[in-house]
This record gives structure tokens, sequence and C-alpha cells, in this order.
């Protein structure tokens, strides 16, 4: 069983990408993690992706010495993702993904 990764914050964001493309390689038909929705497989699959995407989102941004503030606005209006709770992650996710 793979290791799972616990928020978003240091270099868990890169060993997050490697725990779900690990987790994708088992044959199930129903996630149920520790936390949010029961997924199947393809939703399972569709938040992989999108985390990835967000990943390599910040990772571009910081490479092109964005601020956190333009980080953010951009991961709000493309993904829909880093306000609220999720705020507290782009901090650690700028120091991690140059």
């Amino acid at each position: 069983m793979p290791r799972v990764a616990r928020g978003l914050t240091g270099l868990v964001m890169l060993v997050l990408g490697r725990t779900l493309d690990q987790v994708a390689m088992l044959d199930f038909d129903t996630l149920i993690s520790g936390h949010g929705p029961v997924l199947t497989k393809a939703e399972f699959l569709k938040y992989r992706d999108r985390t990835a995407a967000i990943r390599e989102r910040v990772r571009a941004l910081n490479r092109e010495r964005k601020t956190q503030e333009e980080i953010t606005g951009t991961l709000i209006k493309e993904f829909n993702w880093g306000s609220g709770p999720a705020a507290g992650n782009i901090p650690g996710m700028l120091q991690e993904l140059r």
C-alpha cells in the first residue's frame, strides 16, 4: 500500500503527486479516503490530474517570479483553489516548487 501524504506544505506536494500516482496503479472501483468524499476511480483520477496541474502551475508562476498574491489570484481564477483553508498551503508550496 502506498504511503499517504498529508497536507500540501514542505516537500509534501511532491510526495503527494507520487503517492496519488501509486494509488492510481491500484485496482479499485471506489476510494474511501480519510477526508473528503467517496470517489470512483475516474473521479480519483480527475483529482490526481487537477492536483498535478495546480502543482505545475505554481511551479511555473514561481519561476516567473510572480508574487504570492499573483499566484494565489491565478490559482483561484484557473482552479477555484487557493482561498480559505487552502491559502495556508501556498507559502510552503512556493518554497518547495522553485
